[in-house]
């Protein structure tokens, strides 16, 4: 059996979310992802639903960044810090990332984009793989959703993984459940079939460069 920690990152300025998954896989196993394509329609992910594998919460949480009146170079180093020292205590193999979004305020977005180049930073410096991916593709692969609220994020991610979710996110704000929806992303994309293919060496040359259309003479 192979355990793949997984960190999932809600980035933000003052508040990031994190939220750890431990994926076990059972080696020489077929993966969930060998379930039927109907079964996945929906694009969401089931925990441990189907085949040999199974997810658990590790630990959710967030990372506060400085008191009210912290400078914007305060909290970045601040963030730094924390992230090393989750790294360090957590052990994760991958770095789940959400991507950075204009939404309403466009200085909102620089200032998530200076924070997710530090997590960049440091998950590079630790080595861990690193995977982004966009608000709407995490809120759809989590719920079926792609304009989901933060509150139907929360409940699908307690309803797929189960107590031990429930229990760590009461309190807490929603940057830990999406963080925790980032993490699934993660999973559930470590589960495609496309992802499996690729990885297989008999079935590697069938996905590789598309050919260029010929001319006609």
């Amino acid at each position: 059996m192979t355990a793949i920690r997984i960190l999932g990152i809600d980035p933000g300025t003052q508040v990031v979310g994190f939220g750890c998954l431990e994926l076990s896989v059972e080696s020489g196993s077929r993966s969930s992802s060998a379930a039927p394509l109907a079964l996945r329609a929906s694009n969401v992910v089931r925990a441990g639903a189907v085949g040999s594998e199974s997810v658990r919460p590790v630990e959710c949480g967030v990372l506060r960044l400085g008191a009210r009146g912290a400078t914007v170079p305060e909290r970045l180093r601040e963030l730094a810090d924390q992230f090393r020292e989750l790294v360090a205590r957590l052990g994760p193999h991958e770095l789940a990332l959400e991507q950075a979004f204009y939404g309403k305020s466009v200085q909102s977005a620089l200032r998530i984009g200076e924070a997710r180049g530090v997590v960049l930073a440091e998950a590079s410096r630790a080595e861990l793989a690193i995977h982004e991916y966009a608000p709407a593709r995490i809120k759809r692969c989590v719920t079926g959703r792609g304009d989901a609220p933060k509150d139907v994020v929360a409940d699908m991610v307690v309803r797929q993984l189960g107590q031990a979710a429930m229990a760590a996110l009461v309190g807490m704000p929603r940057d830990a459940s999406d963080a925790l929806a980032v993490a699934l992303t993660r999973v559930e994309e470590r589960r495609s079939p496309l992802l499996q293919a690729a990885s297989n060496p008999l079935l590697a040359g069938s996905l590789g460069e598309i050919p260029s259309p010929r001319r006609r003479s």
